[in-house]
């Protein structure tokens, strides 16, 4: 079936469901940019997060899910109706992942889990750097995601909706870009302080708090002329000058051929 045409009754009958399971609320969609490519990077509590950040965006989207989802009763059906595409879980999927990044360089939504796996207590686990990359390659802006209940739907373990009693929540942050996250740094360690830093975000904003700042990295420190030992009584200190030429003079000089090799090790 088009999309066009599935995605409006899925989300009716999402709805619906909704209201049996607990109700549901959506939050800070006005943060999700109308046009143009954007990763959601949600947590993953459970195996109801797919469809249930798909029907809370205000656009279309494309979410990747683990092949795993896509043989289960109603999440399955719901999960393809919505765009769904799978991944292969534990292994690197370059298949899954280039199509992701395709698909955000069309201009299109797509939704990414990055703990890469289910949390087994609701927190939220370390992010795998691999969104940073997909969304680097793609050059697109990065939405923090949060949802809230979802895991008294569908538990850790278990495979069958349930009633939780309680309304389920689906919070969007402000976009980061990934330059934002990585503070410029270039780099497998930049994509990794990347990743605990939208951690960083998401942790914000499951407790419903702004973005905390980025501290700021402490400058050398230099010594002071209170931690400048003192000389030895009885004995003249000699200008700075000077003694920076007798410490000039007494430095050696290396071999010609140490030079050579220290010149080469820098090309």
């Amino acid at each position: 079936m088009p999309y066009w045409f599935i995605r409006p009754i899925a989300w009716v009958v999402f709805h619906l469901c909704y209201i049996f399971f607990g109700g549901i609320r959506f939050q800070g969609r006005e943060h999700v940019p109308k046009k143009g490519g954007v990763l959601i990077t949600p947590n993953h509590i459970s195996d109801a997060d797919p469809p249930t950040v798909a029907i809370a965006l205000p656009r279309d989207a494309w979410v990747m899910a683990k092949e795993e989802i896509f043989s289960m009763k109603i999440i399955g059906p719901f999960s393809r109706w919505l765009h769904g595409f799978p991944v292969k879980r534990y292994t690197a999927d370059r298949a899954a992942l280039r199509r992701a990044e395709e698909l955000l360089k069309e201009g299109n939504a797509v939704i990414i889990f990055p703990e890469g796996k289910l949390s087994p207590d609701g927190q939220i686990q370390p992010l795998l750097p691999g969104v940073l990359l997909i969304a680097k390659g793609a050059d697109v802006p990065i939405v923090p995601t949060i949802l809230i209940g979802t895991d008294k739907i569908i538990p850790y373990g278990s495979t069958t909706p349930r009633p939780s009693g309680k309304r389920t929540i689906v919070r969007f942050g402000p976009p980061v870009t990934v330059a934002e996250l990585t503070g410029g740094g270039k780099g497998s360690a930049a994509m990794h302080r990347g990743a605990e830093r939208l951690r960083e975000l998401m942790l914000a904003l499951q407790r419903g708090e702004p973005y905390p700042e980025r501290p700021a990295e402490a400058a050398p420190e230099t010594p002071t002329e209170a931690e400048t030992p003192p000389s030895e009584p009885g004995v003249k200190t000699p200008p700075e000058s000077a003694r920076n030429d007798e410490e000039t003079d007494a430095q050696p000089v290396a071999p010609l051929n140490a030079q050579t090799e220290e010149f080469q090790g820098k090309l």
